[in-house]
């Protein structure tokens, strides 16, 4: 995963109106993923996931959108798409966890055998793998024009990467404006258990 602070006018990407993007010193902010659900999770297949931190309109409620997303299973796309709203569509993989050097590198292609976007991320000092740490985040979802919530709670460990992307200009995720831009943060998030509940409506706060 990386983590980008992207100028606010270069992103043509629009989430859903129920919500905008947290914008600070006019740069918001853009997270990426590629995912490897292994044996013994409840699905296995690849994931190119890209997501926006946001406020929900009128709510002092934050978390992060989804707005781009791939996968590679048929059921992963219809379940996505029924519990959370998320826009899924199909892609291929390429994913490696042993490349020269260590670290991961992953690539997808859509349908039409259009590349979406590659990234190599190299190791480097950071959290032993036998520090196991808990997360909670969340989610938010626009379901039928009403604001879904989940509270992702999941624990991993924790390893610091350098990470490089490349984007070609017909890839959807030009739209996010990261072409020229290098990731603030990446890191790998090595044998994570995820648990991640159906959405549930939420009232303003």
């Amino acid at each position: 995963m990386s983590a980008w602070s992207v100028p606010v006018h270069r992103c043509s990407l629009r989430v859903d109106p129920v919500f905008e993007p947290l914008v600070i010193a006019g740069r918001m902010f853009v997270t990426g993923a590629f995912v490897d659900y292994e044996p013994g999770s409840t699905l296995t297949y690849g994931e190119l996931a890209m997501g926006i931190v946001v406020k929900q309109r009128g709510a002092q409620r934050y978390g992060a959108a989804t707005p781009l997303i791939w996968v590679d299973s048929e059921q992963s796309l219809r379940g996505g798409r029924a519990l959370w709203n998320l826009p899924k569509e199909m892609a291929r993989f390429e994913l490696d966890r042993r490349p020269p050097g260590g670290g991961f590198s992953g690539a997808a292609w859509d349908e039409r055998g259009r590349l979406l976007g590659k990234a190599r991320f190299e190791l480097l000092p950071g959290l032993p793998r036998r520090v196991r740490l808990p997360f909670s985040l969340p989610d938010l979802y626009s379901i039928q024009g009403q604001v879904g919530e989940t509270q992702d709670s999941f624990s991993t460990s924790l390893r610091l990467l350098r990470g490089s992307w490349s984007i070609p200009n017909s890839s959807p995720m030009t739209a996010l404006g990261l072409a020229g831009q290098k990731p603030l943060l990446s890191f790998w998030m090595r044998d994570f258990a995820l648990t991640l509940p159906a959405a549930t409506p939420v009232a303003h706060r």
